[in-house]
């Protein structure tokens, strides 16, 4: 018979199942179903109590009447079968109760872990959106793509988004990067700028002409060297220069 533990753990994923989000397309399970399933546990529950209950007192009453009524003890005992048979069928049906809707239960609780990743995933990518253009990223797009979109595909795991919904820029380990001067975490915006004299990134940052903060626009890169002008080019035509395609 499960235990205790089994039950609530069981209880525990048909509850989290409720949780997945109601778009979630070909599930596997339906709410009533579910809930079909903690009202049927507890009414196990329920039914195991009271047969200990019953257990305990047809023993106590086997002490007192096994010498003095034997009679009262015969109908004691047959009762005591009864009650064995019931345990027995409610065992049952418990054990098919788990079959049912275990996988389903455990199934929906998947589901529901993916969806929180992927809504934690979007999340981030729109922090780092607004980070990337405080530090001058560019914001037109084309053909569906952007250039935050090339450069989040390339660089979005080097940063984290926390429970307060900021982003940490990290290492490969997952353990902040600090600034070697102030010994404090290097601010996600300047770490996107440091990107600014990269010949390929440097492209995806609105250019500054002649002040050196940019590149691909006119005028110098940050290293103060001179860079072609880009600027009357479409984003699809500049990425293929960029890139050399």
């Amino acid at each position: 018979m499960p235990t205790e533990e089994n039950m609530q753990a069981l209880e525990t994923s048909a509850g989290q199942a409720t949780a997945a989000p109601e778009a979630t397309e070909n599930k596997a399970y339906s709410e009533d179903e579910v809930q079909n399933l903690l009202k049927a546990l507890k009414s196990e529950r329920e039914a195991r109590k009271i047969y200990e209950k019953e257990i305990k007192e047809k023993t106590a009453q086997l002490e007192r009447f096994k010498d003095i009524n034997p009679e009262e003890h015969r109908r004691i005992l047959e009762e005591a079968a009864i009650a064995e048979r019931e345990r027995l069928a409610a065992e049952e049906r418990t054990s098919l109760l788990e079959e049912k809707y275990g996988a389903q239960a455990a199934e929906a609780n998947k589901k529901a872990e993916q969806y929180q990743s992927e809504l934690k995933e979007v999340r981030k990518r729109y922090a780092l959106e607004k980070v990337f253009f405080a530090a001058g990223g560019r914001t037109d797009a084309e053909g569906g793509i952007s250039f935050f979109d090339l450069l989040a595909d390339r660089l979005g795991a080097n940063f984290r988004l926390e429970a307060n919904g900021m982003i940490t820029v990290i290492d490969s380990n997952g353990d902040p990067i600090l600034d070697a001067d102030t010994g404090k975490r290097i601010a996600p915006e300047e770490y996107l700028s440091s990107f600014k004299s990269h010949p390929i990134y440097g492209t995806f940052f609105r250019g500054q002409l002649g002040s050196g903060a940019g590149i691909g626009f006119g005028g110098t890169d940050a290293n103060g060297m001179t860079a072609d002008d880009f600027s009357e080019l479409s984003a699809e035509a500049m990425f293929e220069r960029a890139f050399g395609m």
